[in-house]
């Protein structure tokens, strides 16, 4: 009969390596949770501060042709509901303005919101061109190169004049207009 073989209390390589990395990984979970943690609750602690306020007049962007930047920007937010006053640490800001500036019938496009230290706001915008002058009773309405009616403010003096019978705009500033002929001559123009 073969001898028994004195017991060894420690653990195999294999299992002493897993519990190492095992306690490792913790570690580093437990840390990166207490970054996060403190991060957040730092965020909050900031958020009440009013050094982060921005009055939305204070907005910087490019007003359309004719326009004063002030103006245009209190129109902005008065087709929405955005407050006076923007908070810069506020997650949903960018996609709020965004939204917010893209529903002004002179934006046809909102490339981008960006917020710069220390409390600025440039929203950069591409506006609808007029290329056509639609005549409507006594009254001249802009159109765009896609046969959006342009607001009142449009300057129409110097446009193309449609030549044709126009039926009135189907809807408000910032829609088609609805006559499928207005619509044509204006992408005809369309730069």
């Amino acid at each position: 009969m073969m001898p028994k073989q004195p017991r060894s209390d420690k653990l195999p390589w294999y299992k002493r390596w897993l519990f190492k990395s095992s306690l490792l990984l913790a570690l580093v979970a437990a840390f990166l949770a207490g970054v996060i943690s403190a991060g957040r609750w730092g965020l909050e602690h900031l958020r009440g501060r009013d050094r982060y306020d921005i009055a939305f007049s204070d907005i910087a962007c490019e007003p359309p042709v004719g326009m004063d930047r002030v103006v245009f920007v209190d129109e902005v937010r008065g087709l929405t509901d955005l407050p006076k006053t923007v908070h810069l640490l506020d997650e949903n800001l960018t996609a709020q303005l965004r939204e917010g500036f893209a529903q002004h019938p002179w934006v046809e496009k909102v490339e981008d919101v960006t917020k710069q230290p220390p409390n600025k706001i440039i929203v950069k915008l591409v506006h609808r061109v007029p290329v056509l002058a639609v005549k409507v009773g006594a009254k001249l309405h802009a159109v765009d190169g896609h046969g959006i009616l342009l607001p009142n403010n449009a300057p129409t003096g110097d446009l193309k004049n449609y030549d044709g019978v126009a039926n009135p705009p189907r809807g408000p500033p910032g829609t088609r207009w609805g006559d499928p002929n207005v619509e044509a001559a204006a992408r005809k123009l369309k730069k």
